[in-house]
């Protein structure tokens, strides 16, 4: 018994000492560990796992709190007050990975992972910060973050339906899951927490604005949508299942892309752009593609047609449309895929030059 006495002994003693470096290894491995168990956006099963993280977490924060305000004071609970701790950034490493693992999959991964990047140094900022106040208002930002990102995606692959108002249903759920524990753990610990409910609150809310702003200026990707590949082909066709995409074959320089970056036009061409967009099963929504072409005279581009698909959702690699135009003038062309609420889903640029018919073109073709 003795034994086991020094053994936990020491291993809190090696926790107090690297405490810091342990929460962030916890976020790490919540992140990792999600990452690599959740497999689809709309899987109900893992959205309910990912739900009880934000109601894990949230006890978590009430119980650390509690802990050393002294209201709680259950030995076994005291004891594993390190536990607790490393519960709350395992929880939310786990809520993060929620809002980037099907981005990170897709071609609008970078924003999400940058968006993450800034998260994981918001959590090592808060290992170093002494000061409980600001420790207080760093971590209700991080849980804040942590079931917004959670919630703006959940709640359209609940209902199936995508659109600003399910967004906002979304921030709106989290900022009063946020609000609800800022007020517990405010209101019933110490007379030290009690003066930051106000500024909490009003942090919290700034938040909610921000990312709501975010969101409509197109800096946040249209959760649970996702581009999953886009491209500029010569021909597409669809002999079965499969489409047939045809394009420049890219020098070995640039071997990897598998679309025409620059299209060498011969008069009379049809220029395509594919694209296929992930939608969670049974949500039907109108794909737009927004064809915009540089003027290089007024340093703006300039929309010169907007072409239309229905899209219906539950495949894998997402679902697949195309559209195409003729007489298309040189330079610098854009092609925006948006939802129907104008939300940008991503983006191709290429380049269009008009050559003679005697000029000679390496085709390369590639299914989808």
């Amino acid at each position: 018994m003795k034994k086991i006495k020094r053994i936990i002994t020491k291993a809190t003693a090696i926790y107090e000492r690297y405490a810091r470096y342990i929460a962030a290894v916890s976020f790490i491995v919540g992140f990792i560990s999600d990452f690599i168990a959740t497999r689809r956006i709309d899987i109900m099963w893992d959205n309910y796992i990912l739900l009880s993280y934000v109601f894990l977490a949230g006890l978590f924060i009430l119980l650390h709190h509690f802990i050393e305000s002294g209201r709680l004071r259950v030995k076994l609970l005291v004891k594993n007050a390190h536990l607790i701790r490393m519960g709350i950034e395992f929880f939310m490493g786990g809520l993060f990975s929620s809002h980037v693992i099907f981005y990170f999959k897709s071609s609008a991964g970078l924003k999400s992972f940058l968006f993450i990047a800034v998260l994981f140094i918001l959590l090592i900022i808060n290992q170093f910060f002494k000061n409980q106040a600001h420790r207080l208002y760093l971590q209700f930002s991080m849980y804040f973050l942590a079931t917004f990102s959670f919630f703006v995606f959940f709640v359209p692959v609940f209902t199936k339906e995508m659109n600003p108002a399910s967004f906002l249903t979304g921030g709106l759920i989290s900022l009063g899951v946020t609000w609800l524990i800022i007020a517990v753990v405010c209101l019933a610990t110490s007379k030290k927490t009690k003066k930051p409910f106000l500024k909490l609150s009003s942090l919290i809310l700034v938040l909610y604005g921000t990312m709501t702003a975010f969101y409509f200026k197109n800096w946040i990707p249209p959760v649970p949508m996702a581009l999953k590949h886009i491209g500029i082909y010569h021909h597409v066709s669809k002999p079965d299942y499969f489409y047939t995409l045809t394009y420049e074959d890219p020098p070995l320089t640039r071997f990897w892309e598998t679309s025409s970056v620059v299209y060498h036009y011969i008069p009379g061409d049809t220029v395509f752009c594919f694209a296929s967009v992930f939608a969670p099963t049974a949500m039907k929504k109108t794909i737009y593609h927004r064809w915009n072409y540089y003027n290089r005279q007024t340093g703006s581009w300039e929309v010169r047609d907007r072409l239309s698909y229905d899209l219906l959702g539950g495949r894998d690699g997402g679902y697949r449309g195309f559209s195409s135009k003729m007489f298309l003038a040189d330079g610098d062309w854009r092609i925006d895929v948006v939802t129907e609420d104008d939300l940008l889903l991503g983006s191709i640029h290429f380049e269009l030059k008009t050559v003679t018919r005697d000029y000679t073109r390496k085709l390369k073709t590639i299914q989808r």
